[in-house]
């Protein structure tokens, strides 16, 4: 396989991940459905360019040639559609021209030769589309012409963009921008620029970046996190490489041409390592620089020793010296980092400045001009400008050992502790530069390059200093903290070489790439095989045992199913009926703790009805419970009937009333919450010991249902006290009010009552006043009513009401305080708003409260109360009204805010008037849900605070909108 071939393939299998990955989180959104398209499309166009790589076949060729270019096609086209629908850019003229044009190709592509015609064998191993023909120059054009607008379009959307949008866009243009540049060399071949399409390698790069941006910035609005999938994508690129490696090795490395392959391998691993376990540190980015560098170089020279035509040798040639030119500079850089200089930005400007000048004249002949043919391989050919280089080359790192070893001198004058890194540092990098003594091959002197020896020496050395003396910020994965995944990798190579040799063994010829596609499909299918198993005696219990198994397997079921059972009437009736339907028992029963009077209490049963009555209760004294709260096992009576009686004295004697053959205990945090009683089978069977290991786990489940019932049942009785205490809280204000309303009635009807001896033949009077008496009675009667409908409680009453009314009888009864404080109030609610499904009296609990709180949150310095109604319309088109309380009191804190619904949480510890309860709002915040709304809050301190109630004008309102009304009540 060559490069081209496994770019190709690399593409191939990574665009294909990342489509299906995409489409499968969110299939309906249009955004996933359009980059899947395009991530097919280049992934099109790789597994075609790995198929035209690997045949020697000119027909063959030129039909994959076809076929790849039918992704190539529509990459621009649904690039610029994807843009648009990810920017909401509305331009349908424009996607339609795109279409048109790339529908237009394709037909040119698949039926004509003006698009692919002819094809010439190039770089010595495959065949390229080329020359052009005559519809192929206006099809680049029109490719790099429409990526270019969607990248500007793209720009555009970023400078503009903020947040999270703006991450999005940074790392999609960088993405895409690097798979383009790197990619678009692929067509310099076909218009005769023979330079290798080496940079098809940065095309798999956009897929990594994607899964990135997916993961980090929710690109694609994919929220999940994909590890597993991620996780694949690394396994595939692992083995990947690996088999690149080995067909690289089997076709290409020699014991003369190893040495560098392995030893660039190691600077590769050394540089990543040490830029990702501290990425910040600018110590570790310059080294990990330089490591790449001579990386570059010690791979390129692999390439260089083993390539097979000059022209090869020649265009790796020129590659390599794009790192070499580059080592002088990192190097200087490093050392400069290194000791601290403070002027080291502006310093290492020039090196680099100088490096960049010698890589623009790589592609003439004034550095490389050709290359030498020696014993072990080709060389490269000093050009006239070569010994210029190497000045600028020794100079600068001459200049970088020497600030280095002044370092050390001054450092080991003063005896600091960074002596001793100083020095190895000088040591290990004088070993290190040493490796320039192959730039003497170059001037045709003939001896292997033992400069690629030396690396492997100076790495050694740089791991030692970075081990012992803390050469750069490096925390190497320890053994313990990660056995597992080394053991993984470890094993995941042994497996690679024992399928590499099985195949040589039957095959007698090495494919690498085939064992790493074979190890790959292992495993992915891994997961599937491990459970193979467990799936066979899953369908072997199914087919041969299946009543058991089905008792067992319905048993497991509600055992896990039991914890979402909070009612305990209901989850005992259903944990006795499970019992003796599917263990095909007699008789059952089940006793439940009542921790307040010290006795288990028959919770359920079920028996037949001539059977004697089973007792009530059982005491916590009692042979059975202390026994099993001692023991805590099951208690099997057969057994215990043939053991000495002196050993359970009276438990037998406790067992016969309940007619029970096996007890099993329900323990929950040390506590014996109850325990179930089992009689004989119908068909006599005896309890065996998996029906006991069974009954045993869904006694440790029912155990914590049962508990979590209980505790539920304080809780509703604790939420019903509550409410009760808090409506007789509130009389307090009512009370207030009623005098007040009650106050001017009462006066007329004395009135009426001092005048009417008087006056009773005054029959105009007495008509007039009688009425108005009547209507005072019957005000003081619907006082009198709401007062008592208040103070009872009662279940939710939903019917249809008037809110502005609600709010308007809740007002009247605190006037007197808002007066008494100097508090105004303003009322600004909303006409025409429709009739809303409600609780009346639940409703005037939750406003008087948000009243109440208003007022006592304004000091006696007065202040300002406004209650204000809205119709709202969601997106949805359901309808909502909102109830708005606001005040101007001190507010609330902004590390309160978030706890003001908490049970028992108040700031009212200190109040003069009374002592709040910290229950006020949570009962607000109760009932508020109870009505599916949600309530929100926001506060300014020393400004004031406002309550928003939101409530569904119908039941089916909530329904059309549930998203809203919950995400709302998880932030209140």
């Amino acid at each position: 396989m060559n490069l081209f071939a496994l770019s190709g393939l690399l593409t191939g299998i990574t665009s294909s991940v990342l489509a299906l990955v995409v489409y499968a989180k969110a299939p309906e959104r249009r955004p996933n459905r359009l980059w899947a398209l395009f991530a097919l499309a280049v992934a099109v166009w790789g597994f075609g360019a790995y198929r035209i790589a690997s045949t020697l076949d000119p027909t063959i060729a030129l039909t994959w040639w076809k076929i790849s270019h039918v992704g190539v096609i529509f990459i621009p086209v649904l690039f610029l559609h994807f843009i648009f629908v990810f920017l909401n850019i509305r331009r349908t003229r424009l996607i339609l021209l795109t279409y048109a044009c790339g529908l237009g190709f394709l037909l040119a592509n698949l039926f004509t030769d003006w698009f692919i015609k002819d094809l010439r064998f190039v770089f010595d191993s495959f065949y390229y589309d080329s020359p052009p023909s005559i519809l192929y120059p206006y099809f680049v054009l029109f490719f790099f012409s429409v990526i270019l607008y969607g990248h500007y379009e793209m720009y555009g959307a970023y400078r503009h963009a903020t947040g999270l949008k703006k991450d999005q866009l940074k790392y999609f243009f960088l993405a895409t921008a690097l798979g383009f540049s790197g990619g678009g060399t692929a067509f310099l071949p076909v218009f005769g620029v023979d330079l290798y399409p080496l940079l098809n390698f940065t095309v798999p790069l956009y897929p990594i970046i994607m899964s990135y941006a997916i993961i980090r910035y929710r690109l694609m609005d994919i929220s999940v996190m994909l590890n597993k999938s991620l996780a694949y994508v690394i396994v595939v690129g692992a083995i990947t490489v690996t088999a690149a490696f080995g067909t690289l090795l089997s076709t290409r490395a020699t014991v003369a041409t190893a040495p560098p392959l392995i030893a660039g391998v190691l600077v590769a691993v050394c540089s990543v390592l040490v830029i990702t376990s501290n990425p910040r540190s600018a110590t570790n980015r310059t080294f990990s620089l330089y490591c790449a560098a001579v990386c570059l170089w010690l791979i390129g020279a692999f390439m260089i020793y083993s390539a097979p035509t000059a022209q090869e040798a020649l265009f790796w040639c020129k590659a390599v010296y794009a790192g070499i030119v580059f080592i002088p500079a990192a190097f200087f850089h490093f050392a400069m980092r290194l000791v601290g200089h403070p002027d080291s930005t502006r310093h290492v400007r020039i090196p680099y400045l100088v490096s960049i000048a010698f890589l623009l004249i790589l592609p003439t002949p004034l550095l490389i001009t050709g290359p030498y043919h020696f014993a072990w391989g080709y060389y490269g050919k000093a050009g006239l400008l070569h010994p210029l280089f190497l000045v600028y080359f020794f100079t600068t790192t001459s200049i970088g050992l020497a600030h280095l070893f002044k370092a050390y001198r001054i450092n080991r004058q003063y005896g600091t502790n960074e002596t001793p890194r100083l020095k190895y540092s000088f040591w290990t990098f004088c070993v290190g530069l040493s490796a320039s003594v192959d730039f003497l091959q170059s001037y045709g002197y003939e001896f292997y390059p033992t400069g690629t020896l030396i690396a492997g020496l100076w790495l050694t050395l740089v791991a030692y200093a970075i081990i012992r003396h803390q050469l750069v910020e490096v925390t190497v994965p320890g053994w313990s903290s990660h056995r597992m995944l080394y053991t993984q990798m470890f094993s995941m190579l042994v497996a690679y070489t024992a399928i590499v040799v099985t195949i040589r063994v039957f095959t007698l010829s090495w494919h690498f790439v085939l064992a790493g596609i074979l190890l790959g499909i292992f495993i992915a299918f891994s997961g599937s095989l491990a459970n193979l198993p467990q799936t066979i005696e899953h369908l072997v219990g199914q087919r041969l045992l299946r009543d058991r198994y089905d008792a067992y397997d319905t048993i497991v079921q509600f055992s896990k199913s039991l914890v979402a059972i909070l009612d305990l009437h209901s989850l005992t009736k259903e944990i006795v009926h499970t019992l003796t339907t599917t263990m095909n028992i007699t008789t059952a029963s089940l006793y439940v703790l009542d921790g307040e009077k010290h006795e288990f209490a028959l919770a359920a049963a079920q028996r037949e009805p001539d059977l004697p009555a089973l007792p009530p209760t059982i005491k916590l004294q009692d042979p059975l419970s202390a026994t099993l709260n001692h023991f805590r096992t099951p208690l099997i009576r057969e057994e215990l009937e043939d053991k000495a009686a002196a050993h359970f004295p009276g438990v037998v004697e406790a067992m016969k009333p309940l007619d029970v053959d096996v007890c099993i205990p329900l323990i929950n945090k040390e506590r014996l919450v109850g325990f179930f009683n089992l009689g004989p089978r119908h068909d006599q069977a005896i309890f065996s010991i998996d029906d006991l290991s069974l009954l045993t786990t869904l006694g440790q489940h029912a155990a914590i249902a049962l508990d979590n019932a209980l505790l539920y049942e304080d809780l509703k009785r604790s939420q019903a006290l509550m409410r009760r205490t808090d409506r007789l809280r509130s009389l307090e204000t009512i009370a207030g009010g009623f005098a007040h309303e009650v106050r001017n009635p009462l006066t007329s009807i004395k009135t009426f009552v001092q005048l009417v001896p008087d006056r009773r033949d005054d029959r105009e009077f007495v008509e007039q006043f009688s009425q108005v008496v009547a209507e005072d009675v019957n005000r003081i009667e619907r006082l009198v009513q709401e007062i008592l409908d208040y103070a009872r409680y009662m279940e939710p009453q939903l019917t249809e009401q008037d809110l502005n009314e609600v709010v308007n009888s809740c007002l009247y009864f605190i006037e007197i305080k808002a007066t008494s404080k100097g508090v105004r109030l303003t009322r600004e609610l909303a006409s025409g708003l429709p009739y809303v499904t409600l609780d009346r009296q639940q409703i005037k609990q939750v406003l008087l409260n948000l009243f109440i709180n208003a007022l006592d949150a304004m000091t006696e310095r007065g202040g300002h109360l406004t209650v204000k109604t809205h119709l709202l319309t969601k997106s949805t088109g359901s309808q909502w009204v909102q109830i708005e309380v606001s005040d101007t009191g001190d507010g609330i804190a902004p590390q309160n805010l978030e706890h003001i619904f908490d049970p028992f949480y108040t700031t009212k510890h200190d109040s003069i008037e009374r002592e709040g309860t910290g229950l006020g709002l949570t009962i607000v915040h109760q009932i508020v849900r109870e009505h599916r709304g949600y309530i929100e809050v926001t506060s300014t301190i020393d400004s004031g605070t406002t309550f928003y109630v939101n409530l569904p004008v119908t039941q089916d309102d909530a329904l059309r909108d549930p998203d809203d009304a919950s995400l709302k009540q998880a932030a209140s």
